[in-house]
């Protein structure tokens, strides 16, 4: 835990955009596909699809971001406690995420990685 004196939280610059996902088709993890807004304001939004082309919509989640040091947590509005992301940036726009503390709502409780793909800035 770090004593911040800020009240906004640090959110890296490059993650901010529309980025692009999906869970490998037979991984750990049922499949799903996404697409995730990163605000700089430190609010996201992420909707989950069931199909790889992006048309049958499950669900949007919104909440809270940070990130900073290859560590991204995301507060879904909601939901008491954080998912933990460690991430990678690969290039401008591709960086690579493993899942490494899962929020206990979550459909998928396994550690598992994936990369997202920028949309736009």
């Amino acid at each position: 835990l770090s004593a911040c004196t800020s009240n906004s939280p640090s959110t890296d610059p490059s993650l901010v955009g529309s980025w692009q996902g999906m869970r490998e088709e037979h991984g750990k993890c049922q499949f799903l596909s996404w697409n995730t807004n990163f605000e700089p304001n430190g609010r996201f939004s992420i909707t989950f699809f069931r199909d790889a082309q992006r048309t049958q919509p499950i669900q949007t989640e919104r909440g809270s971001w940070s990130a900073a040091n290859g560590k991204n947590e995301m507060k879904t509005d909601g939901v008491r406690t954080p998912e933990i992301y460690e991430y990678k940036i690969l290039d401008g726009n591709t960086i690579h995420y493993v899942n490494t503390v899962t929020d206990p709502t979550a459909d998928c409780q396994e550690d598992y990685a994936f990369t997202e793909h920028r949309i736009r800035n």
